[in-house]
Formats: structure tokens, sequence, C-alpha cells
């Protein structure tokens, strides 16, 4: 348990003092001055390991395998696949339309149902809770690719996509995050609520439901139901949300400021559920859309999963860059050459089926090996 609990409480720290977190003594000691100099580390792996966060992730890793075996030989009932696909789609949806949309930009507001959803799905990510997965990435946005950046991308692929969560952090991203006011994170009693027990949260919700379920339900084998729904789907969700990191900082093409590491690239944007569109979110960050174009015509879930929301009254005040505003920054500082110019409807309704088919059959690239391997050699796959 306290393993478990070292992923919510010290994964994504800054100070110990957070803990005990006090709001006006925060506000009054934030420095507003952003040109510093940060410490100059030569290598953050010089920094003393997180041996919580190797062991948990070292286990996570080797359950996979294990399990992935497993499943791959033995028969299972297909509604297990279907419901972990299912759980697994709606946390990384919370993910990205919450902690990352919502929380860590601000950039529309939720009414409680929908912050209560975002807030359970969210947790069985395992990926820490919302207040410290916003914490960290506000501090990515405002000092990114610096010294300053928790997940650095200069300090290579390895690490800005899971070594970052190996190492404690350096003394730069300390200084960093204590420059930037997190006080309306502690203000929200549901984020704070889930951050204060995430642990029971995440067991709950992430651990026991998810295996029980298809126990009850539809008869399947306990351990098949804790592989496929819990081990493989925590798996295959940490590292779809790690590329947004890593990869979209490393590949693609920069139509809206060419001068920054993060970039556009489709296969990215497959893989991190939506979230590869990066060089137009880290120009406007505040916008919650992935670019300035309509929000169906590329595969991105999380945003049209936002759009659906407010239709129905959950979300509202939706900020978005203005056209003049885009039009401005692509002309100032982007390249034109790879700003796509406005297509026929008739091409822009093709495109948008293939890139949502693409995206849905790449994000579920862990089924296929298994699939392919009980096609050749078992004459049923399933029961």
């Amino acid at each position: 348990m306290k393993i478990l609990n070292d992923i919510n409480q010290n994964l994504n720290s800054y100070d110990d003092s957070f803990e005990s977190f006090d709001t006006e003594k925060l506000k009054t000691s934030i420095d507003n001055v952003d040109d510093f100099q940060f410490n100059v580390e030569p290598s953050a792996w010089k920094r003393p390991l997180k041996w919580s966060n190797v062991i948990i992730l070292s286990i996570l890793h080797i359950a996979a395998i294990v399990c992935y075996v497993d499943v791959s030989i033995t028969l299972f009932h297909l509604e297990t696949v279907v419901f972990s696909v299912l759980i697994g789609a709606m946390s990384g949806i919370a993910t990205s339309a919450g902690s990352h949309r919502l929380w860590s930009h601000r950039s529309y507001k939720a009414r409680w149902p929908l912050k209560l959803w975002f807030l359970i799905f969210q947790a069985i990510t395992m990926n820490g809770s919302a207040l410290t997965y916003a914490r960290d990435h506000r501090t990515h946005h405002k000092y990114s690719d610096t010294e300053g950046d928790p997940k650095n991308p200069t300090r290579g692929l390895f690490y800005s996509h899971i070594g970052w969560w190996l190492v404690k952090k350096t003394d730069s991203v300390k200084q960093a995050g204590r420059k930037l006011d997190f006080s309306d994170l502690y203000e929200d009693k549901l984020v704070y609520f889930q951050h204060k027990y995430y642990i029971p949260i995440f067991i709950v919700f992430g651990v026991i439901l998810p295996t029980i379920i298809p126990v009850i339900f539809w008869n399947e084998r306990p351990w098949i139901a804790f592989s496929v729904c819990v081990v493989l789907r925590i798996f295959l969700i940490l590292h779809h949300l790690f590329t947004v990191n890593s990869l979209a900082h490393y590949f693609g093409y920069r139509p809206y400021d060419f001068r920054i590491r993060p970039a556009d690239h489709r296969i990215v944007n497959y893989i991190s559920f939506g979230e590869g569109i990066h060089n137009y979110h880290h120009v406007f960050p505040f916008d919650y859309r992935i670019n300035d174009r309509p929000q169906w015509e590329l595969f991105n879930p999380p945003i049209n999963f936002i759009h659906l929301c407010s239709r129905i009254g959950l979300a509202y005040d939706l900020r978005i860059a203005s056209p003049e505003v885009v039009k401005g920054t692509v002309a100032r500082k982007g390249d034109r050459a790879l700003y796509d110019p406005i297509r026929s409807l008739k091409f822009r309704i093709l495109n948008a089926i293939f890139d949502w088919i693409i995206g849905i059959l790449t994000a579920l690239w862990i089924i296929y090996p298994a699939l392919f391997y009980k096609l050749a050699t078992q004459p049923i796959i399933y029961i």
C-alpha cells in the first residue's frame, strides 16, 4: 500500500509542503518573474532513483508480458475484451478531456456530474491524481523543453516517455514548479478529494470492479478478467498517454510555430488517442480543440466528447483561438507551406472517415498479435 501511495503522493510532487497546502501562503509566495536561471544539471539520471515507481512499473511490465502470453494461448469471452476496450477508452477520454483540457489548461468549464465522471475514470489509469497530473502539466507547458520541464524531451525520448517517472525531480523542476499557482486545483473540492483518496479510488474502480464485473455478468475466469481488464488495459493506456510527452515532441511538422519542439503527426495522434496534433496545442494551450478546423475532421475522441457534453449542458464556456489570431500566428512564426488549405466538403468527409477508421484500428494495436496467433493455432479464438 505504501508503494502504491507513492504513485500519487510522491510521483509528481514538487515539494512536501504541498501536502499541507495553504492557499493564501502560496499566493503570496508566487514569484512572477519568469526570466530566471535554472540550475543546469547535465544528466537527470544522476538524480536518486524513485524506487517505488521503479518497482511498480517493473511489476506492471512483467505482468503485462505474462498476461499477454496467457490470453494469447487461452480462451476468453469476447465481452471481456469489449469491456476492457470501453473502460480503457473512457479512462483515456477522462485524462485528456478532464485532467488535461479542463484542469491543466482550464480551456472550458464543467458541471459537477461531468467532473465526477472524469475523476473516477481518470483515476483508473494509474497515472496519478488529476491534481498531480495538472500540476506537472502546467509546469511542462510553462517551461517546455527546458531544465524546468519535468518531462524535458531534450533529455532523450526514453526520459520524456517514462524515464522521468523513475527518478526524483531535479532542483530546476522544483524551482519552476514553485513559481506557478496551483491554488485552483487545491480549492476544487472534488479534485482535492480524488487527490487525497486516490489510492482507494484506484483500487475500487481500477482493480476490483473491472475484475469482478466480467466474472459476475458473463462468467469470465477471474485471472483472465484481471489480466485483460486491469493489467493490459493499464499498460496500454499509460503508454498511449506517455506518447504525448515523448513522440509528440520528436516527430511531425510544425505549421503553427516552427521554432518549438512539439509537432503535429497523424500516427502520433492515433497512438495518443487524439493528442498528437501537438504543435497547435502548445501554441494555443487555452484552446480546447486540437486544431482550428471542425473537430470531426480528425481522430480525436476527447475533444468530440467535450463538444458533445457542451451540447447537453455539462460543459460550457469552451475557449478557442479566433481565426484571425491563428492566421496571424501562422503568418508570423508558422510554416505556411504546411498549413493545410480548406478543401472541398467531399474531401473533408472522406478524409474524416479514413482518419477515424485508421485511428480506431491503430489505437487497438495490442489486440492484433494475439488475434493472429489464435487464428493460426486455434480453431476457436474466443468463447
